[in-house]
C-alpha cells in the first residue's frame, strides 16, 4: 500500500519546510523516487553522477524520520525501430 512521505536534502539546505511529498510503498522507495526526480529536474545527474545525498524521509503517517544515504548508476538503455 502506497504511504505519504516526505523527503528533504539538508546538505542542499533544505529543511522539512522544504520536504517533497511523495507517495511511495516505504522510506527506501520513497528516497528512490526522490533521487530520480532530483537527478532528472535539476539535468546536473550530480547523484548517479557519483556523489550521493544523504537525505531525510519523513514517514507523515507517523513522524517518524530516517536519514538515508541514495546513490544511483547510470545504466545503458537502447531502442531500435524499423529504418
Amino acid at each position: 500500500m502506497m504511504e505519504k512521505y516526505l523527503v528533504w536534502c539538508p546538505n542542499q539546505g533544505s529543511g522539512l519546510v522544504d520536504g517533497v511529498e511523495i507517495k511511495a510503498l516505504d522510506p527506501n522507495d520513497a528516497a528512490c523516487i526522490w533521487a530520480q526526480r532530483e537527478d532528472s529536474e535539476s539535468a546536473d545527474y550530480w547523484i548517479v553522477g557519483g556523489s550521493g545525498a544523504t537525505i531525510v524521509v519523513r514517514d507523515l503517517a507517523c513522524d517518524k524520520e530516517i536519514t538515508l544515504l541514495v546513490t544511483g548508476e547510470a545504466t545503458i538503455h537502447y531502442t531500435a525501430r524499423a529504418a
